[in-house]
């Protein structure tokens, strides 16, 4: 019962605080609307306790200034609502200047402290400038015109000292609420902005890192091609020379063939970010079309391709499907010995369905398998010299995530690897 309330109440005030917030809204802005939020929110209680008070006291008058603010808390909070934010701010500036004026003067009930919360609210949580010099300016000349009033014997009618103590204390918890609820926004902000700024020194470092790899493994093939070509033409080699110098670029075209693949893939990725359209997805006929375009790849090492997999369903991407098999695939061919086999085998269960890639090539040691799926970049050399940009599992693992996916691996040195992709089954998601 009593987590029952807890639930309702959080989800309640979640709901006041986000009221009109968008996230289109960039940091400070979402947590300004929230604060003047909360602070409406908590003024309406307070403002119908002293309405209803102030009918019973006879102060009709009082009343019905307590009636205009807490309809002018509901104005506001509606209009954020509805996204007029411009329309809010002005209300709050100017309608609840013209009221905590005219009370205090009226009644002497200590509201004049709240036209200096007012400034203290617009000086924190606006950023216009002009609006800021303005409102700043007539909050002043306005709570210097109530402290004149104040000094003189005109007023209306008088309130019990308990109500100018409670608003006094009352305007004080707000002014403190302020400047606490900016404190913290701005120490968080300033965390996101330290976070924000790793980030971007993890991606500087990366990318020095791909064009080092740029620079090294996808040059030195473009270059070696250039130079062939240029014997070729000054017929420094015959015809029949060149047909054998390019079995041996053809590799290394292949190599940076499937290196830029990666490489465009993954800049792709963080330009624009992954967008996943998850579908009930064939193992075995995606298994099946991948085969068919590795089978060059893999007979080039006189590697046989098995499909072991059932006739089974997956709820996937089916072409995050057919990237992540492509690189495990191009992954177990480069680390295979000539004229083995590579088996590619399935189960599936009500709730997941896992495809295994297994080769029986050199195989990793432990160490090795505990840093594959780090933030760093490993390139190793094939059993052929085959190179790579070590993007491959990174990308395989990024886009396995947006289908609520993962990729694990299990290796010994020089007895292979398997790879297993284990993906939400279709039953899982349809039941």
């Amino acid at each position: 019962m009593i987590r029952s309330l807890k639930n309702f109440a959080t989800t309640r005030l979640n709901a006041l605080q986000s009221l009109g917030v968008s996230p289109d809204m960039d940091f400070l802005e979402r947590k300004t609307m929230e604060a003047i939020n909360l602070i409406l929110g908590f003024n309406i209680p307070i403002g119908s306790f002293f309405l209803v008070l102030n009918i019973t006291d006879g102060q009709y008058l009082l009343a019905i200034f307590n009636l205009l603010a807490l309809l002018g808390n509901i104005l506001v909070m509606t209009l954020h609502h509805f996204g007029k934010i411009r329309e809010a701010k002005l209300l709050i500036s100017f309608g609840f200047i013209i009221l905590f004026s005219l009370q205090s003067v009226l009644f002497r009930n200590g509201t004049e402290y709240f036209v200096f919360i007012n400034l203290i609210v617009t000086l924190i949580f606006y950023n216009n400038r002009r609006f800021i010099y303005s409102m700043a300016l007539l909050n002043c000349i306005a709570f210097i015109g109530i402290k004149t009033v104040l000094n003189s014997d005109f007023y209306y009618s008088s309130v019990p000292g308990s109500r100018v103590i409670f608003n006094t204390a009352f305007g004080i918890f707000v002014a403190a609420f302020s400047l606490l609820y900016f404190k913290y926004q701005q120490a968080a902000l300033l965390a996101q902005i330290q976070e924000k700024n790793r980030e971007l020194e993890g991606m500087n470092k990366t990318k020095e890192k791909l064009f080092s790899i740029i620079a090294h493994d996808l040059r030195s093939p473009v270059a070696q091609l250039k130079s062939t070509l240029d014997l070729l033409n000054r017929d420094y080699i015959s015809p029949e020379e060149f047909s054998q110098m390019a079995r041996g670029l053809t590799k290394e075209v292949d190599d940076m063939q499937v290196n830029l693949d990666d490489l465009l893939i993954w800049s792709q990725n963080q330009m624009a970010g992954i967008q996943a359209s998850p579908k009930n997805v064939s193992v075995r006929s995606t298994v099946e079309e991948i085969i068919g375009l590795m089978k060059p790849l893999a007979n080039a090492k006189s590697i046989q391709l098995k499909n072991l997999t059932a006739d089974i369903y997956a709820w996937i991407d089916p072409d995050h499907l057919k990237l992540v098999l492509r690189n495990i695939l191009v992954n177990a061919i480069k680390f295979s010995y000539k004229n083995s086999d590579i088996e590619i085998s399935s189960e599936t269960n009500a709730e997941e369905a896992v495809i295994s890639i297994r080769d029986f090539g050199v195989g990793m040691a432990p160490d090795a398998v505990d840093n594959l799926f780090s933030n760093s970049f490993h390139s190793t050399k094939g059993t052929a010299q085959e190179k790579g940009t070590g993007l491959g599992l990174k990308l395989c693992r990024e886009f396995l995530q947006k289908s609520n996916s993962r990729l694990s691996v299990t290796s010994r040195k020089d007895a292979g690897s398997t790879f297993f992709i284990t993906i939400p089954s279709f039953q899982s998601f349809n039941k």
